[in-house]
């Protein structure tokens, strides 16, 4: 017998629903709602040490179907023959899928039962064993978007034993856009404070790389370690760094060291100053960026550190990168604004402008010598002029006291030789000392 589940009530497939019944599927579970608590999923420690799904969808279907599991066995709902219900609009909103795609859940739900997966690659379950299994065994969807499935055998043994599970925030897993991201996310949350050792072929398996996928190992860096690190690191409350591990003289890459830690997210003081401070510096970020998860407790922790100015030389480092069209994008800014302020980027822009107060004081300096060469220039001028003056007012009085035909002469005399030139008292008194040869 199949049945079919709605918001209130089971129907038998056969019965005839009322005209309402059809647009009244359950969103999420047969009769009980979503709590906030349900996206705060515990998952065991082996499901997560596993081999991942091949797409970002897989994953995030197969997170959405444990978390159905869960909230129905924590509510009561226990089947016997292991079937679970939820309903595909669940589905659609859980990994953002529109609601023209359907096709890609099927082609998920589909793929989840094709690719066996390797279970507790770290041997952490209680069993201590080898196992190979395709993660759902069915699933099914009949025509009023209810979907039924069964997990495979150990998965369910894993979702009743409690023992070592980790709490996963599938609202973080949600956000995220790469696969990777997801797997190494998990991993993170499982080994704060502490690391992970990968070879090339435990971390290819790890991820579920299929064979010839990323061969290189820089293209395995390149491809799938850097992206996965930037996205965790800009989008989660995990901070992963990677360490390469290499051999030989010339530095041959054998496998990755991961080493994570939580970011704590440290509310911000409610001081009006603060906050208008975090205000003006996220309005000086690129539009977005300020309002990227981590980024206001970032930048209340680096102003408690380091104050504004070493804040706002960071910001301003990082908004010259970000708007560099010569470089190519920076792929998670909200990562990389986090490095520049940790590592100090912004001294470039401090010691840059203390550069240029130092020589915009030596221009000040060479201006006002100069103007004080200037002004000294000028007086001694304006006094040599005084004393020229007073000379050719001398000279004046000398002429005016020669007899009027004497004075006529030396005027004749001053306009036929065209030697002197000025004012008539400049040429009187350089006639009087040239050719007279009197010295007053």
């Amino acid at each position: 017998m199949i049945y079919v589940c709605f918001k209130w009530r089971y129907f038998m497939a056969d019965d005839k629903p009322t005209p309402r019944a059809k647009n009244d599927v359950q969103e999420y579970l047969p009769g009980m709602e979503m709590a906030p608590e349900d996206y705060i999923l515990k998952k065991h420690n082996a499901i997560i040490h596993r081999t991942h799904a091949s797409t970002p969808t897989e994953e995030k279907v197969f997170s959405a179907l444990l978390m159905v599991a869960r909230a129905q066995m924590k509510s009561g709902i226990v089947p016997p023959d292991g079937k679970f219900q939820t309903s595909i609009k669940f589905l659609r909103n859980f990994t953002r899928t529109r609601a023209t795609h359907n096709h890609l859940l099927k082609n998920a739900l589909t793929s989840l039962q094709e690719r066996p997966w390797q279970y507790d690659m770290f041997h952490e379950d209680k069993f201590q064993e080898w196992r190979s299994f395709v993660p759902i065994s069915e699933a099914r969807i009949n025509r009023f978007g209810c979907v039924t499935f069964f997990f495979a055998p150990t998965i369910n043994e894993a979702l009743n034993n409690p023992s070592i599970y980790t709490q996963i925030d599938l609202k973080i897993i949600r956000g995220l856009k790469s696969l990777y991201s997801i797997a190494l996310y998990e991993l993170g949350v499982t080994h704060i404070d502490e690391h992970r050792e990968f070879s090339l072929e435990e971390f290819r398996d790890y991820m579920g790389l299929k064979v010839g996928e990323y061969s290189a190992p820089t293209d395995l860096r390149r491809h799938v370690v850097e992206p996965a690190v930037n996205e965790v690191n800009e989008k989660t409350d995990v901070r992963v760094e990677v360490r390469l591990l290499k051999r030989g003289n010339r530095g041959a890459l054998t496998g990755f060291d991961f080493t994570f830690s939580r970011i704590e997210e440290v509310e911000v003081v409610p001081e009006a100053y603060q906050l208008e401070q975090i205000a003006e510096l996220c309005a000086m970020l690129p539009e977005g960026i300020g309002s990227l998860r981590g980024v206001v407790p970032l930048l209340k922790k680096m102003l408690d550190l380091r104050g504004e100015e070493n804040v706002i030389s960071n910001i301003q480092y990082f908004v010259e990168r970000f708007n560099d069209k010569k470089q190519a994008p920076i792929p998670s800014p909200g990562g990389y604004l986090r490095t520049v302020l940790e590592n100090d980027y912004g001294l470039e822009i401090r010691e840059r402008k203390e550069i240029e107060r130092l020589l915009q004081e030596k221009r000040l300096l060479k201006e006002s010598l100069k103007d004080d060469i200037t002004n000294a220039y000028i007086a001694r001028n304006e006094a040599e002029d005084s004393k020229i003056l007073q000379m050719q007012d001398k000279y004046y009085e000398y002429y005016l006291g020669l007899p009027a035909l004497r004075q006529a002469e030396i005027i004749e005399r001053i306009e036929k030789s065209e030697l002197y030139i000025g004012p008539m008292k400049t040429q009187i008194m350089g006639y009087l000392q040239l050719a007279e040869k009197v010295f007053l």
